[in-house]
């Protein structure tokens, strides 16, 4: 009776201000897909022109900016330091990470809610400040910017965002799984790799996902910890940029965009979005 009486209040039509409400809100909805999605696209646009500076609209279309590109040595090289340092941050990130979301929220001890603060407070501080402060930490013990610095502190950086998605997505797993298999007579590491790793892993490959992108093309951390002679991608497109005004740029940042394109597709293809 009462699915009925639901059935048929659905039928009844919407008000006038319910109408005005749903337009503003798709009306908001899509002013920011645009200021979302705008900019990317102009950058994508302005690699094909054939201009040889930054400008919109793009004229023509030519690919000779991304073979500009794949014949700039130096480009290539920060480009393969860049995915140097973004792989040993996933790494150290998805130790660091799943091991500290597990405790966080299956430990039971005091202070556990002063810890989860403490492992998410980078978060809240701009890539810049963390950039800075293991610079003048490393100096104070003899550690100058150099590749490893810039790992160490892309890993501090991006380490709040691997913490919280693997936390959001324990806290939805019903204990009561792992207390089964320790029941069996799983000890406590067979329970976490065959039971729960497996329930986790689609939020912990989409963890990595975010931590390659962000240390792959982070800039605020990067430009105070890495070494001038190993530059990663970004710190030279930095340089690039107050010297140089060709299109080149451009078409390497709408390569960036590509990658972090493909990785969404993979992961929604393979894993499922819907499952992080």
């Amino acid at each position: 009776m009462s699915e009925r009486r639901t059935a048929g209040a659905r039928r009844y039509p919407r008000s006038p201000a319910e109408w005005v409400a749903g337009a503003i809100l798709y009306a908001l909805a899509g002013l920011s897909l645009v200021l979302l999605i705008g900019p990317s696209l102009i950058v994508i646009g302005i690699s094909f022109t054939e201009k040889l500076y930054i400008s919109f609209p793009p004229e023509g279309f030519t690919l000779r900016w991304y073979e500009a590109f794949l014949d700039h040595d130096q480009l290539i090289d920060s480009a393969f330091v860049s995915l140097r340092i973004a792989g040993w941050v996933t790494v150290l990130t998805l130790a660091l990470g799943i091991t500290s979301a597990f405790s966080l929220v299956r430990g039971r001890y005091r202070g556990r809610t002063a810890l989860s603060a403490f492992m998410v407070s980078p978060q809240m501080l701009p890539g810049m400040v963390i950039g800075i402060a293991v610079l003048f930490f490393g100096s104070a013990f003899g550690f100058y910017q150099s590749n490893p610095m810039v790992i160490i502190a892309m890993t501090v950086f991006c380490l709040p965002f691997v913490v919280r998605i693997v936390m959001a997505r324990l806290e939805v797993l019903d204990p009561s799984i792992e207390e089964a298999s320790a029941n069996l007579g799983a000890a406590r590491t067979q329970t976490f790799f065959r039971v729960t790793l497996p329930m986790i892993l689609p939020a912990a490959l989409a963890a990595a996902a975010f931590a390659f992108i962000e240390a792959f093309d982070n800039l605020t951390v990067a430009l105070f910890t890495a070494s001038p002679r190993g530059r990663p991608l970004s710190v030279e497109l930095y340089t690039l940029v107050q010297f140089d005004s060709s299109p080149i740029v451009a078409a390497i940042s709408s390569l960036e965009i590509l990658l972090a394109l493909l990785m969404v597709f993979v992961i929604g293809r393979t894993i499922g979005l819907e499952k992080i």
